[in-house]
């Protein structure tokens, strides 16, 4: 893997071609505008502002590194290309979710250039002074490509150091796969007989439909619902298969994402 994630990231995008740097760029820009319209109207909004303040502390602390880890995963996925990115709806945020998200990783920034000897008494204050500065600062004028896009860097490499925090944490259970994954996978016919499916060692008549898995092994369909129910990985290959389980989702997609940067592979 690369140095850090964020080069790799941005080693990558530097290869794409101009159309497709283009398409990210405009995709990027509408989710951050949503991003920014949402804090500036928490921020302009002491109720809403109060509201989610209470929100958040109702939860504990694992659901706050939850709710942070969500919306990282989320930002990291809206840099890959579709075939990394979950197909799940078990990581996105409600309303709600958003705000309380924003406001919260807009706390961390904020600390990080506060002074962390004395507790901000006034954390919307604090917060719209930062989003101010930033706003104002020559990187934060307008929505350039670039500037819209190394944001979303900025944000996988802070979900790269959250999973690094967590890793030590992780535990080695067995996750099933992510449902809409499962529902994702294709039905082709089996061209000719004499394969065997690795689950139920049984041979797959010739004509018969069956499972595929994204490494191109095939299974029983029965075979493959049953294993991917309390597994994610081929039994064949152990290639990943999305998971609803946040932090083996970070895991899976940077382990993906290592492997595009040393295929030199990306979105299209």
């Amino acid at each position: 893997m690369a140095s850090s994630s964020g080069e790799l990231i941005m080693d990558a995008l530097l290869r794409l071609s101009s159309r497709s740097f283009s398409n990210l760029s405009l995709s990027l820009s509408s989710d951050l505008s949503l991003h920014r319209r949402r804090l500036a109207f928490l921020l302009l909004s002491p109720f809403h502002f109060f509201l989610t303040v209470s929100y958040l502390r109702s939860l504990s602390f694992p659901e706050k590194t939850l709710l942070l880890a969500r919306h990282l995963l989320s930002s990291l996925q809206k840099l890959l290309p579709p075939s990394l990115s979950s197909p799940s709806s078990a990581h996105r945020l409600r309303l709600r979710d958003l705000d309380a998200a924003l406001l919260l990783m807009a706390m961390c920034d904020s600390y990080d250039v506060h002074d962390r000897a004395a507790r901000p008494s006034n954390w919307r204050s604090v917060i719209s002074d930062a989003v101010l500065r930033s706003t104002l600062s020559p990187s934060g004028l307008g929505l350039d490509a670039w500037v819209v896009v190394c944001h979303y860097v900025d944000a996988a490499a802070k979900c790269r150091r959250l999973m690094e925090v967590l890793a030590a944490g992780g535990g080695g259970e067995k996750v099933g796969s992510a449902a809409a994954a499962v529902v994702a996978l294709p039905s082709v016919e089996c061209a000719e007989g004499g394969r065997e499916c690795a689950i139920c060692k049984e041979e797959i008549e010739k004509g018969r439909e069956v499972c595929e898995l994204p490494c191109l092994h095939r299974f029983h369909w029965g075979c493959a619902l049953r294993w991917l129910r309390r597994r994610s990985t081929c039994p064949c290959c152990r290639h990943e298969l999305p998971t609803e389980d946040v932090y083996r989702e970070m895991r899976r997609v940077w382990r993906e994402v290592g492997k595009m940067g040393e295929q030199n592979q990306w979105r299209t």
